[in-house]
């Protein structure tokens, strides 16, 4: 089971739970934000610039938004800490061509330290893998955040540097990187990783036990930190973010000190909905996947007209999510 690559499918889940949380609203539990006419709407995709945060061609004003940044939700965080090229969920009211933010959510795909680093593309990109899973780095197309390792680039990048992703899964499970951050050099049996997936089946695992998830073993300490686990066993029906220290880089073995279980999927009917992501699964216009989300382009307008989809092609989709499949009014080719 490809588990890792339906990360937005989660993120998006996470915000819609959270805007419910806030009380008001139908249309798949959007809360209007006060004063604010317009639709609410769910977008997940790269944000690609500042002024309030763009994100899919759409400016949100962010300034009444909480802000969550890989599950930190402090009060002092803020635009400041957003950067061009991570992927984030907004849930904002929108008209026209922009929209009140009520929550920004960023959360990395993984953390960890690089290995096999290679170039490819005659040097215009980069492949290594992180806690197994296969990335790619594109010397146009990825960011790179130095604020925490001055000088850090697509040039400097090496093996053994620790790293925080944020991108999108192809239908092969590799991750193409949008945005890449160094965060320090990895230490064997120190330095704290972080994994997103569902555990391999036939896992039913508590504080002690171990597991595997994408070939990759979790022990879990007895220590652990399980309060956002039901009944605080792991399952391998569960979608799990397993935080904690990489103690064996050869057979990747993390020794788990917190695992959060995250709700998987949209709403049945989340309403309206704009994904950006690579387009895998593609059996024709009415029937392909975006970000883990299955949709039916086959009404939708295309831009450019007589744009031609297939696998590995990054899309931006809008429409609405009726009966859990994304019924697109327009597929918008992204550079």
């Amino acid at each position: 089971m490809n588990s890792v690559r339906r990360f937005i499918v989660a993120g998006l889940a996470s915000a819609l739970a959270a805007i419910g949380g806030c009380g008001g609203g139908g249309g798949g539990g959007l809360d209007p934000v006060a004063g604010i006419g317009g639709t609410g709407k769910i977008a997940s995709g790269t944000i690609t610039g500042f002024g309030s945060i763009f994100v899919n061609g759409v400016e949100y004003d962010i300034d009444a938004a909480s802000i969550e940044i890989n599950d930190d939700v402090s009060a002092e965080l803020g635009q400041d800490d957003l950067r061009i090229g991570m992927v984030v969920t907004v849930s904002a009211v929108v008209e026209g061509s922009s929209g009140v933010a009520s929550l920004v959510v960023y959360d990395s795909e993984v953390e960890g330290p690089v290995s096999g680093l290679s170039e490819e593309a005659g040097g215009l990109a980069k492949s290594f893998s992180v806690l197994g899973i296969n990335v790619l780095v594109d010397i146009a197309d990825t960011e790179f955040d130095d604020g925490e390792a001055p000088g850090f680039s697509f040039a400097t990048m090496a093996d053994s540097d620790l790293v925080e992703i944020s991108g999108f899964f192809d239908g092969s499970n590799v991750l193409n990187a949008t945005y890449i951050k160094k965060i320090g050099n990895f230490v064997l049996g120190t330095s704290e990783v972080e994994i997103k997936g569902s555990p391999d089946s036939g896992t039913d695992a508590g504080a002690g036990d171990s597991f595997t998830i994408d070939g990759v073993t979790v022990n879990i300490l007895a220590t652990a930190d399980l309060s956002e686990v039901a009944g605080g066993r792991v399952s391998d029906d569960m979608f799990v973010e397993i935080e904690g220290t990489l103690t064996n880089d050869n057979q990747p073995t993390i020794d788990a000190v917190r695992i959060e279980q995250e709700e998987e999927g949209l709403d049945e009917d989340a309403g309206e909905t704009e994904l950006e992501g690579l387009v895998s699964n593609f059996v024709d216009d009415s029937d392909f996947t975006l970000a883990g989300q299955r949709v039916d382009a086959s009404d939708a307008e295309f831009e450019p007209a007589g744009l031609v989809l297939r696998d590995g092609l990054r899309v931006e989709v809008e429409g609405i999510v009726e009966g859990g499949i994304l019924k697109a009014r327009k597929v918008e080719l992204e550079d």
